[in-house]
């Protein structure tokens, strides 16, 4: 079995409490993820709100340089995307504050090995405005955007709100993706401004995108659906609108509340084998690992 996540904040978490990144009492450590034939795994760095400008870059460091720390402890198992171990690991910042606010801090990114970039969370930053806010883009982001695509480094849409999506489809004319977002069908408060409509699910599979399934409850569940059987709804729904070849997973690991059933690396199997009885392996592994596999071979830089 094959594992491809798009999302996870593991890293900052196990940073921030001394952790181990080997095995740990998170949702996620490199132990239970060699238990799989191979995993790939995006870790994100997640910068908080409030930390703007030097402190963001600070904070983005102090966070990779302990990433790389437990890359060097563990490399006979993990390597960065590319290598030949069981277990790969690509590196994100969640937040295009991690730039600092310039265009010498998108290049800091990239050789710090930076290859996808959540563009904000949940507020504004220097680049656009995020999920709770109502601004756009900056001409700073702009520039910011197009030289990421120069660079090679992935746009991720989710946390991105509404007028920012739009506003990036009228300039950028590359593809983009949606790493941990679901289609915007649970009625939950707060739900509706990070999953995605139907116009948006349209415009990522017009460039070409994937959507990482998200696996908060508040994003994913309902009081009459749960666990894995919200899991079907959201791939149905994807499914009817023929968006099987966008679908990927992206739990948001360490990142929020998930429900037992999906709680924790060591449950996909289970989730593997209860979505293959009603999709069949064709589409299961798509999900998967072979959508998420065939989209950064195509475009990681």
């Amino acid at each position: 079995m094959k594992v491809f996540d798009l999302h996870c904040d593991t890293v900052g978490e196990c940073s921030n409490r001394g952790l181990s990144l080997f095995e740990n009492s998170l949702h996620l450590d490199l132990k239970r993820c060699a238990e799989y034939d191979s995993y790939t795994q995006v870790f994100a760095i997640w910068i908080p709100d409030e930390l703007r400008g030097k402190e963001a870059v600070e904070y983005f460091n102090k966070t990779a340089d302990y990433y790389n720390k437990e890359l060097n402890k563990y490399r006979r198992i993990i390597s960065p995307y590319g290598g030949n171990t069981p277990l790969k690991g690509i590196l994100a910042a969640e937040g295009g504050s991690a730039c600092g606010g310039t265009i010498e801090g998108v290049h800091h990114l990239y050789e710090r090995g930076v290859r996808l970039i959540t563009l904000t969370w949940n507020s504004e930053n220097e680049i656009c405005g995020g999920a709770f806010s109502d601004v756009g883009f900056t001409d700073f982001g702009k520039e910011f955007v197009n030289e990421c695509g120069s660079l090679g480094i992935t746009i991720d849409v989710s946390h991105l709100n509404r007028r920012s999506f739009k506003e990036l489809c009228e300039f950028y004319n590359g593809s983009f993706i949606a790493s941990h977002s679901n289609a915007d069908i649970t009625d939950r408060e707060y739900a509706h401004k990070r999953n995605l409509s139907d116009w948006q699910i349209d415009a990522i599979k017009e460039r070409n995108g994937i959507i990482g399934l998200n696996y908060y409850t508040q994003f994913l569940e309902t009081d009459e659906c749960r666990g894995v059987a919200s899991l079907k709804k959201q791939i149905d729904y994807f499914v009817s609108k023929g968006c099987e070849n966008l679908l990927a997973l992206g739990s948001d690991y360490d990142g929020c509340d998930i429900s037992s059933e999906l709680s924790g690396v060591e449950k996909l199997k289970n989730v593997y084998n209860q979505l293959q009885k009603t999709y069949g392996i064709q589409l299961t592994d798509a999900i998967f690992y072979k959508n998420a596999q065939r989209y950064f071979e195509n475009h990681i830089g």
